[in-house]
């Protein structure tokens, strides 16, 4: 069953709320306010409508997400920024789908890789001091 763009984002930002849940445990000073503030961006990603009409304002709320989360994970340094950088990289390819898609190209290109959002998703977890395996998409 395929699944429709609404859909698939809608997903992500379920995923994405469960790592801002948990994204931040026990950790100090620059990293732990770049997680926390990681996991405000990705609260707010949750807020966004859902179709092919809001898909336009989407895309721009992850390409911005997707700056700021990078930019924290710099802030923090090795494994949160390393982290970072790719998940961020996961949430501008899907801001770009979304832009296909607000613009009428319904095969809007290449659809993202979920599996590696998802390991990537839990590595920038970990990296911010959450261990389980437990996290998951959806």
């Amino acid at each position: 069953m395929r699944m429709s763009a609404a859909r698939f984002a809608g997903v992500l930002v379920v995923g994405g709320a469960l790592l801002s849940t948990t994204a931040c445990g026990l950790v100090g000073g620059e990293k732990k306010a770049a997680c926390e503030n990681i996991e405000s961006e990705l609260r707010s990603l949750t807020s966004g409508g859902t179709g092919t009409a809001a898909a336009a304002s989407n895309a721009q709320k992850w390409s911005d997400a997707a700056a700021k989360i990078r930019a924290e994970g710099q802030k923090a340094g090795g494994d949160v920024e390393s982290a970072a950088t790719r998940f961020a990289a996961d949430l501008e390819n899907t801001a770009s789908m979304l832009r296909s898609l607000s613009s009428g190209n319904l095969s809007a290109g290449t659809r993202p890789n979920t599996s590696s959002m998802m390991q990537n998703a839990k590595d920038l977890g970990e990296a911010c001091g959450f261990a389980s395996t437990g996290f998951r998409f959806g």
